[in-house]
């Protein structure tokens, strides 16, 4: 009995779309989120809540982060020193 031939690579990315990173948009699936300024897990909800608890903040090349809006002061500071040194923006550790 003769094995079916595998699709190829390019195939495969066909049949499936395009791909995960490209397909997540700013307000789309992004499973887990964290403040940049104080690491503090934040959950989709907190984005969309009124008033809400959080927010995605931009930089001038495109990039989006989250923040609490208790935080967002010192969120904007990091993005200020990212755009102005074009190093990545110094978030803080991740907690839970």
């Amino acid at each position: 009995m003769k094995r079916a031939p595998r699709p190829t690579r390019k195939e495969r990315r066909a049949q499936r779309g395009p791909a995960a990173a490209a397909s997540a948009t700013v307000h789309g699936d992004h499973g887990h989120i964290h403040c940049v300024a104080c690491g503090r897990h934040i959950s989709a909800d907190e984005l969309a809540s009124s008033p809400p608890t959080a927010t995605w903040l931009t930089c001038d090349h495109g990039g989006h982060f989250a923040s609490c809006t208790t935080c967002m002061v010192q969120s904007q500071m990091l993005i200020a020193t990212h755009e102005r040194t074009g190093q990545p923006v110094r978030s803080a550790p991740a907690r839970h």
